[in-house]
C-alpha cells in the first residue's frame, strides 16, 4: 500500500537495498457522462525494468494515469491529465478499461468508496465555471465497475479535501467543511456549529466537537481527546495517505500520530509517521518512535530494524516492507526484519516500486514517473506464479 508519496526513478542492482534514481472557465464542449468501453489493453515491454518478485511473473499493463490511483476490489481508478481535461479511466485486473470519463483540468481530487450495500463507488467532483474546480464544484457518485451514475450532481463548499467525501472551500473554517454520505450524496448532519469533519473511510464519518473523536456512518464509535493527549485544534487527517482499508491515519502534530482501527476505533499505534497494510497478508506496518511494527492477528511485532528519522515507510505487500531513504530503497521481511530479496539479483534498469495492490497480489507499480498495473495475466515466457 502507498502511504504518502511517489518515489523516483531507481537503478542499479537490487538485493535489500536499491538505488533509486491561473483560474479559466471550464471548457463546455466535452461530454461529461462515462462512457462503458471494455478495452483490453496491451501488455507493455518491461525488460527495461526491475519488477519485484511478487510480480515479475505478471503482465503489466500502462493506463496512462498522472494522478495517484485509487482503488477497491479489483478495480483501479486514475486520470491522465491534459490542458483543459481529465480523462479518468478505469481498469481493472485483468488489464482492461472498463469505463472513462472527462472532467476540467482542475477536478484531480477524486475518491472510492463503498454504498449501502458495500458495492464499489468512484466519486468524482465537476464545475461548469471554472477549469480550477474551486467554483460551481459539484460530486457525483458512479459504480466504480461500470460507471453507471448512482446519484449527482449535488452542490458543495468548494473541491474534495479529503480524505474521501469532505468539501470545503479553500479559505473555509475547519468547521465549515461538507462531508457527504457515499451512499447516498446527502450532506452528513452532526447536529452543532463546532464540529469539524476530519474524513471519510469506506463509509465512515470520521470527526470532532472539541472533546471527542466520533465515527459514525457505517462503524460507529468515540474516543477521548484529553484523555489520548490529542488537541483538537491539531488533530486532523492525513489526506495523502492511503493506509489500507482497515485503518485511519491520523496527525496529532508535526506529522506524527494515531493509527485506529476502522471498524472498533482500537488505538493500534498512538506515534505513527508513517503507515501501511500489507494487502496479502493484512498485517499493518507502522512506523513511530520505537521504529517499524507489525501489527496482525498475533499481536504487535516491534522489529529490530534502525530506522532515521530520514527514513520513510513506502511501502508493504507480500510479506516485505520497503523503505526508502532519500535515493536508497531498503527491502525488509515483515516477519524477522531482516534484509530481504524483493527483487532479482541481476536486476537493472528503472526499479518499479509497489504500490496499491489486492490480496492476490495484483496492483500498482511506480517505474520512475510511469505508474503500470501488474495484471493477473501471465507474461510470455512466466510460469504460472
Amino acid at each position: 500500500m502507498r502511504t504518502r508519496r511517489l518515489v523516483s526513478t531507481l537503478t542499479a542492482p537490487l538485493i535489500g537495498v536499491v538505488v533509486l534514481a491561473a483560474c479559466s472557465r471550464a471548457p463546455d464542449d466535452f461530454d461529461r457522462t462515462p462512457k462503458q468501453v471494455t478495452t483490453d489493453l496491451n501488455a507493455v515491454d518491461a525488460s527495461d525494468l526491475q519488477l519485484p518478485l511478487i510480480i515479475e511473473p505478471l503482465e503489466l499493463v500502462e493506463p496512462g494515469w498522472d494522478l495517484p490511483p485509487k482503488h477497491l476490489g479489483d478495480v483501479f481508478l486514475s486520470a491522465s491529465t491534459g490542458d483543459e481535461t481529465l480523462d479518468f479511466s478505469a481498469v481493472n485486473v485483468h488489464g482492461s478499461t472498463l469505463w472513462q470519463a472527462k472532467r476540467p483540468s482542475g477536478c484531480t481530487e477524486f475518491t472510492v468508496s463503498v454504498d449501502a450495500d458495500g458495492s464499489p463507488l468512484a466519486v468524482l467532483t465537476d464545475s461548469d465555471s471554472s477549469t480550477d474546480c474551486d467554483e460551481d464544484v459539484t460530486a457525483s457518485a458512479f459504480d466504480l465497475e461500470t460507471g453507471e451514475q448512482e446519484w449527482g450532481p449535488v452542490d458543495v463548499p468548494g473541491p474534495m479535501r479529503g480524505p474521501g467525501t469532505i468539501f470545503a472551500a479553500e479559505d473555509a473554517e475547519p468547521t465549515e467543511a461538507l462531508a457527504l454520505d457515499p451512499a447516498t450524496g446527502e450532506a452528513v448532519q452532526d447536529g452543532s456549529s463546532e464540529v469539524r469533519r476530519l474524513g471519510e473511510y469506506r463509509g465512515t464519518i470520521l470527526s470532532t466537537d472539541g472533546e471527542k473523536l466520533r465515527a459514525s456512518g457505517e462503524h460507529s464509535w468515540e474516543l477521548s481527546l484529553p484523555d489520548n493527549g490529542w488537541n483538537a485544534d491539531e488533530l486532523r487527517a492525513v489526506p495523502e495517505a492511503d493506509p489500507g482499508s482497515d485503518v485511519i491515519a491520523l496527525d496529532a502534530g508535526d506529522g506524527v500520530g494515531p493509527v485506529l482501527d476502522r471498524e472498533t476505533g482500537e488505538l493500534l499505534d498512538d506515534d505513527a509517521r508513517g503507515v501501511a497494510q500489507d494487502a496479502n497478508t493484512g498485517a499493518i506496518v507502522t512506523l513511530g518512535k520505537q521504529g517499524l511494527t507489525v501489527i496482525d492477528d498475533t499481536g504487535k511485532n516491534e522489529l529490530p530494524v534502525s530506522v532515521p528519522q530520514s527514513v520513510e515507510l513506502e511501502a508493504a505487500v507480500g510479506g516485505l516492507i520497503c523503505l526508502r531513504e532519500g535515493g536508497t530503497l531498503r527491502v525488509h521481511n515483515a516477519a524477522t526484519g531482516s534484509l530481504a530479496r524483493g527483487y532479482p539479483a541481476d536486476g537493472s534498469g528503472v526499479v518499479a516500486v509497489p504500490g496499491t495492490f489486492t490480496p492476490e497480489g495484483l496492483g500498482i507499480v511506480q517505474a520512475g514517473d510511469r505508474t503500470l498495473l501488474a495484471t493477473d495475466r501471465v507474461a510470455e515466457g512466466s510460469e504460472t506464479p
